[in-house]
């Protein structure tokens, strides 16, 4: 992996000095004299393993079009909630791009871009499809080069960043972006959703330790939170969706509505098998066409995910 030409130089940390390859198990800062290293082609630039995260995230998209025509490429659409289709049609083909928080990763970016990864888990980051990963918390620092990626990109990522930790990776974002580079975010926000406000006030802590603690979900925000945060950061937003306002939702919360125990136990259960085959993907059709054709008009605190596009600001 290092030395590959489709890979990036990495930067130290502590003070963005270029790494320089010692061996195939370590590279080094020429400033500072710290070392970082290596395991199968995964730099790891963490201070210590992250107890939490490591290994518990390993999903990947798999699906890969035929062709970028529309009639092959599709799918991705109604994928991970339509994420790697507006990736697609905000980053060109080829260029460079950063995920965030990545688990295993979308081969379809593999194959698309020059792809970085970046994520805590060392376990998710040896399934990576990509050219390049990198172990690292991007709360600290995102470690490339100043104006190297044409966009950096995340799905799941940012509800798990609390707050005060938000602006830093902002910064590091605008740093490592060319001008008029995007982010591209997926991510829950705390929502009003008719639903699952019902059972927050039902029992709140319940709501805490099935929605927050149990995925470590710190920084759940309200969508117009969010976007301020993104426009305080030096980023103008160009497209923003509010997902999942109806009582329909994915299977996911499905499973954590299931722990109340009441009468709509049933009707829970059944929504949480529509993660399974054979029901997957009609169901997930469905879910994409209430997004498209009926979210639009709902209110905004509605939503419960939220999918922004910012490009970034000039200087």
């Amino acid at each position: 992996m290092i030395g590959d030409s489709l890979t990036l130089e990495l930067v130290c940390p502590r003070d963005h000095t270029r790494l320089e390859a010692v061996s195939d198990q370590e590279m080094r800062c020429a400033e500072c004299g710290r070392s970082y290293p290596v395991h199968n082609g995964i730099v790891s630039v963490l201070d210590a393993p992250n107890a939490f995260y490591e290994g518990a995230y390993l999903n990947q998209t798999r699906f890969l079009p035929k062709s970028e025509r529309i009639w092959h490429a599709w799918p991705l659409w109604l994928l991970v909630n339509g994420y790697p289709w507006m990736v697609r049609r905000h980053v060109p083909e080829g260029a460079r791009v950063v995920e965030l928080g990545c688990a295993s990763g979308v081969a379809y970016f593999g194959k698309r871009y020059r792809m970085v990864g970046c994520d805590l888990s060392m376990v998710s980051l040896k399934g990576l499809p990509y050219q390049q990963r990198v172990q690292c918390d991007a709360g600290d620092c995102i470690p490339l080069p100043d104006g190297a990626v044409d966009a950096v990109v995340s799905s799941y990522f940012w509800e798990h960043i609390p707050p005060q930790t938000k602006s830093r990776i902002l910064a590091e974002c605008r740093r490592v972006l060319k001008p008029g580079g995007k982010i591209i975010f997926l991510y829950d926000v705390e929502t009003d959703n008719p639903l699952i406000r019902h059972y927050k006030s039902v029992d709140p802590a319940l709501y805490k330790r099935q929605f927050i603690d149990g995925d470590g979900h710190y920084g759940y925000e309200r969508p117009r939170d969010n976007q301020s945060t993104f426009e305080a950061g030096g980023f103008r937003i160009i497209e923003h969706r509010g997902l999942e306002k109806t009582w329909f939702q994915s299977p996911a919360a499905y499973v954590k509505l299931r722990a109340y125990e009441d009468r709509l136990e049933r009707l829970f259960a059944l929504g949480s098998a529509m993660g399974r085959s054979p029901w997957f993907y009609l169901y997930t059709g469905f879910m994409r066409l209430l997004d498209t054709a009926v979210c639009p008009v709902l209110p905004e605190d509605w939503a419960r995910i939220e999918l922004v596009v910012c490009e970034r600001a000039a200087d």
